[in-house]
């Protein structure tokens, strides 16, 4: 698989730990934070790099984001850094 930034095949995987925080500047404080452990495919030529939130990770977020899980569906989706 290539790139999808620059189609290079140099690509590597890399275990994380990221925290996502909730938008809304303080107000959002008591939200707390989400802690996902996702593996990152990281493009040694240009850095673009994706990852795929977890399911009861990306629940939680829907869930906090908007108050309530948004009817029922979750999907995981590629973000970039």
């Amino acid at each position: 698989m290539s790139c999808r930034s620059c189609q290079s095949d140099r690509q590597t995987r890399f275990p994380s730990e990221l925290s996502v925080h909730f938008p809304g500047g303080l107000q959002a404080l008591d939200k707390g934070q989400v802690m996902i452990f996702p593996e990152l495919l990281v493009c040694l030529n240009c850095g673009f790099t994706e990852f795929s939130v977890p399911e009861e990770e990306l629940r939680r977020l829907a869930q906090d984001a908007h108050g309530s899980v948004a009817d029922g569906r979750t999907r995981k989706s590629s973000q970039e850094l």
